[in-house]
């Protein structure tokens, strides 16, 4: 077997953070967040027919016998044995991603940080790193904690300058390549539209997850922050209500019966408390479900 020939998953963690569990604070409408996926979705297939083959053929075996491992604890411990046994190695960075998203996978969410700022110390704009890292900050910021704001803000910002001059790896895809980018972009993005919600800075919000949501348009997570958001506005950009809507048809989808009803809860009370009536909300839904953004002539006549 040749390393030349194979195909497998070095984005193991593009696909984990994909997989969002869309929830809410209780009693609170205002603030979605993620949480770890406990399912291991099947990692994407690379290919890395033009990656660079390892000169030693004990260095070459070490490393296609860590990457079939399918448990991830054990995964991840062989790959950082094969980082320690062959330091200077020309596949290293290709291993500490390995090792990430089998960390990821398992749940150990300290080591996926710890491996994602040992890729950054070799790769400032390892745009692997900083998406997890991303994903990790918002998480934790979404769960309270004030701390991980600024990171959260650092590393999705230098995320996003990092993907002007990523350029697509050799043996993947231009397709698998515009796939991953935009998902990228859709981290990004969010993570910084979520700093700006947080911080009551609705307009930048608006413009950050109008982003995410052109990347990502099925991102039930930064839809409905998209349509909060624009309805905090003031005045309020009434295409809020057909980004509410939008996330209401996402949760029925994705089966999320509980998100749906707070969903469901706050739009028809603000939409009554502006519009002054239902009438016209149906058709808000009946179009949302049927198309990726809102129409350009889109309109919802205030009561006053």
């Amino acid at each position: 077997m040749h390393l030349l020939n194979r195909r497998h998953a070095v984005l193991v963690w593009a696909v984990l953070l994909a997989c969002v569990v869309f929830a809410f604070r209780s009693g609170s409408p205002g603030v979605a967040y993620q949480v770890p996926p406990k399912a291991t979705p099947t990692p994407a297939a690379v290919d890395t027919s033009s990656r660079v083959t390892p000169r030693d053929a004990g260095e070459y075996d070490t490393y296609i016998n860590a990457l079939n491992i399918p448990d991830p604890v054990r995964k991840a411990a062989a790959m950082e044995a094969f980082v320690a046994n062959y330091p200077n190695s020309s596949i290293k960075t290709e291993a500490l991603e390995q090792a990430m998203g089998a960390y990821q996978q398992s749940g150990n969410t300290a080591k996926v940080v710890d491996t994602a700022n040992r890729l950054l110390s070799l790769d400032r704009s390892n745009v692997h790193a900083l998406a997890l890292l991303t994903y990790v900050k918002r998480n934790e910021a979404a769960h309270g904690s004030a701390g991980a704001i600024p990171e959260l803000q650092s590393d999705a910002a230098r995320g996003i300058g990092a993907l002007t001059g990523w350029t697509k790896p050799q043996g993947m895809s231009s397709g698998d390549f515009g796939r991953q980018r935009e998902q990228m972009s859709a981290i990004f993005e969010g993570g910084l539209g979520f700093v700006a919600f947080l911080g009551k800075d609705y307009a930048g919000a608006r413009e950050h997850y109008l982003r995410s949501v052109r990347a990502d348009p099925n991102n039930l997570q930064d839809v409905y922050q998209l349509g909060l958001a624009q309805l905090q506005l003031n005045p309020i950009d009434v295409a809020g209500f057909w980004y509410i809507a939008k996330a209401w048809t996402l949760a029925g989808a994705q089966k999320n019966p509980a998100a749906q009803q707070t969903i469901d809860t706050y739009a028809k009370a603000k939409y009554f408390s502006y519009h002054g009536g239902a009438d016209g909300w149906d058709a808000i839904l009946e179009n949302a479900r049927a198309n990726a953004a809102p129409p350009a002539d889109f309109a919802v006549t205030a009561a006053h």
